[in-house]
């Protein structure tokens, strides 16, 4: 499976921030590619034929970059992006939504 459909330069684009250490460059890349396989693999259980090297349609080029950008945003916070708010937030438990989709789990299996 090709990763390079959507390259990290979209996604940091669409976040409007350049990366500052080689750790956050490594992360963004493991997103763009984490993306790219998701929203490709869910279009495909959708029914969609889609090839891995060129771009179906401009909608599902942002959905992928926005949803990229997602997975980035909630680097070192477990349930919801990352924010400088004072209020208490709310435990966590088990894991989030977002790891499960990338995880399939609690997804049904077929034989």
């Amino acid at each position: 499976v090709s990763q390079s459909r959507y390259p990290a330069t979209d996604i940091e684009d669409w976040i409007g921030i350049g990366t500052a250490t080689a750790g956050d460059t490594t992360f963004l890349t493991i997103c763009a590619a984490a993306a790219n396989a998701f929203c490709y693999r869910r279009r495909v259980e959708a029914g969609y034929i889609d090839s891995l090297t060129t771009v179906p349609s401009q909608d599902v080029k942002l959905g992928t970059v926005m949803y990229g950008g997602a997975l980035y945003r909630q680097r070192g916070s477990m349930d919801q992006f990352a924010s400088f708010d004072g209020m208490a937030t709310a435990p966590v438990v088990g894991l989030s939504g977002m790891v499960k989709q990338l995880l399939g789990i609690d997804r049904p299996q077929v034989a």
